[in-house]
């Protein structure tokens, strides 16, 4: 009789137990340990000029409609880094020699206390301009050996540690396409002729590391894509299903880092669209809040305001996929 006594006791204090630190407890407790969300912010006058006198008071964010409280805040005047890494490979030559035509504009809109880096990639990364470099020096893209073939992947893992060597804010812009030398396939079958197909982001598990860096890290990555299922160029890059694998992982890779990509349709819209990112990371706030979501799957809308009704945001992304 006495031992079921004391499992009695240790059953119910078992309970209330559970019921102090019940599932909503839980929940809260998971939220608090998720990775902070970033996002850049550019603000805009009604001429277009940008605003970088705003405090954290200015701003306001929401996360699907619901004020949250800014984590971290970094106002404009803090120095800007940006790494610039550049697909060389042989099909995006056209476009890449338009970029670094344009470096010289590209750089003005950087303030003198800012830097940048330069490097291409193809089978290895090359810099060809590092951090210490002077702003005016010419930079060419010779048709070297590395640019026969593609590794994508190799080429963001260096970048998310290059960005570290740097103090302050940080940020890559990358130029490519999404194409990958050597990528996982799977065999289909279509109309009944068994093909090879790249696997979807989820089952690739090489790029699924290095997305996992990225959303751990605090530094945006933005894309220029070209020849994707949405903007496709003269030459046959592949099936519209892998196109459409390839444009998932660039897209998901700017997404889960909070940085943006577009898709110019036209080589004249290169250069406009590298521009305006530049434009935009020269005038930017750095704002972090904490997601009320644990990783449901979902996407959440990111808005955020200022008080001034007639300034212009255009922040770098506009919500993300908690997963």
């Amino acid at each position: 009789m006495r031992i079921w006594i004391v499992f009695l006791i240790v059953l119910l204090s078992t309970a209330g137990m559970l019921s102090q630190n019940g599932p909503g407890d839980s929940l809260e407790s998971l939220k608090k340990d998720s990775a902070p969300i970033s996002l850049d912010v550019a603000v805009f006058d009604p001429h277009g000029k940008a605003v970088t006198n705003l405090n954290q008071t200015d701003f306001e964010l929401l996360e699907d409609g619901i004020p949250q409280k800014i984590r971290e805040f970094t106002p404009v005047d803090t120095p800007y880094n940006v790494l610039l890494l550049l697909d060389c490979r042989e099909g995006t030559r056209d476009r890449l020699s338009l970029i670094t035509g344009a470096l010289a504009r590209f750089t003005s809109q950087l303030r003198p206390e800012d830097r940048m880096e330069i490097a291409i990639f193809g089978s290895e990364v090359h810099v060809i301009r590092d951090w210490n470099a002077e702003r005016s020096a010419e930079i060419s893209v010779d048709d070297t050996a590395i640019c026969k073939s593609t590794d994508l992947y190799s080429a963001l893992d260096w970048s998310t540690k290059e960005v570290l060597k740097v103090s302050g804010r940080r940020s890559v812009v990358v130029f490519s396409s999404g194409y990958q030398t050597e990528i996982r396939r799977q065999e289909k079958q279509v109309n009944g002729v068994s093909v090879q197909r790249i696997v979807p982001p989820v089952k690739d598990t090489e790029f699924q590391r290095i997305l996992k860096m990225a959303r751990e890290g605090s530094t945006p990555f933005h894309f220029i894509a070209v020849d994707t299922d949405l903007n496709p160029g003269s030459r046959n890059a592949g099936s519209v299903q892998d196109l459409q694998q390839l444009r998932a992982r660039v897209e998901q890779m700017a997404d889960v880092s909070g940085g943006r990509i577009v898709f110019p349709r036209e080589s004249l819209e290169v250069v406009p669209m590298f521009l305006q990112i530049g434009r935009e990371l020269g005038a930017s706030y750095s704002l972090s809040f904490t997601p009320q979501h644990i990783r449901d799957g979902n996407y959440h809308t990111i808005d955020v305001r200022v008080r001034d009704d007639a300034y212009l945001v255009q922040p770098a992304r506009k919500g993300y996929t908690a997963n």
